[in-house]
C-alpha cells in the first residue's frame, strides 16, 4: 500500500526490516557471513603456517648461502688458475721462457768448450755437440729478436 511505502521512505529501521526479510537478501546475508567466517579461518590456518614459512625461509637463505660460497669458491680458483695459464702464455712470459733457453744453450757451448780445454773431450765429439747447441742458440735467438 502507499502508507506502507511511505513508511519505508520515512524510517529507516522500517526499511532494514522489510529489506532483510526478503529471501534473496537473506540469502546474500547468511552467503556473506558464510564467506567471512571463512576468510576468518583461512587467515587464522595462515597466521599458524607463519613460524614454518618462516624457518623455511631461514633454510632457504642458509642453503643458498653456502652454495653461493662454494660456488664463489669455485669460481674464484678458476679465475686465478686463468690468469696463470694466461700469464705463463703470454707474449711477454714465451719471450722470456726463449731467452732463457737460448742462455742456456750459451751456457752449455760455454760448458763444452772447457771441456775440450781441460781435455774432457775430444774434437770431433766436441765439434759435433759445440756446433748443435750454437745452431739452438742462434735458432732461439733469432726467434725472439723476430718477435
Amino acid at each position: 500500500s502507499v502508507e506502507e511505502l511511505r513508511k519505508l521512505l520515512s524510517d529507516k529501521d522500517a526499511y532494514e526490516s522489510y529489506l532483510h526479510s526478503i529471501e534473496e537478501v537473506k540469502q546474500l546475508d547468511t552467503l556473506r557471513n558464510d564467506l567471512r567466517k571463512s576468510n576468518v579461518n583461512l587467515a587464522r590456518h595462515n597466521l599458524g603456517k607463519e613460524s614454518e614459512m618462516a624457518e623455511l625461509r631461514n633454510q632457504c637463505m642458509i642453503i643458498r648461502t653456502t652454495e653461493l660460497a662454494t660456488a664463489q669458491e669455485k669460481f674464484s680458483d678458476a679465475q686465478r688458475r686463468e690468469k696463470e695459464i694466461l700469464a705463463r702464455s703470454s707474449p711477454a712470459s714465451i719471450l722470456n721462457k726463449l731467452q732463457e733457453a737460448a742462455n742456456a744453450a750459451d751456457d752449455e757451448s760455454e760448458s763444452l768448450h772447457h771441456k775440450l780445454l781441460s781435455g774432457e773431450l775430444e774434437f770431433p765429439e766436441f765439434l759435433q755437440k759445440y756446433r748443435q747447441q750454437r745452431v739452438l742458440y742462434h735458432r732461439r735467438t733469432l726467434l725472439r729478436l723476430a718477435a
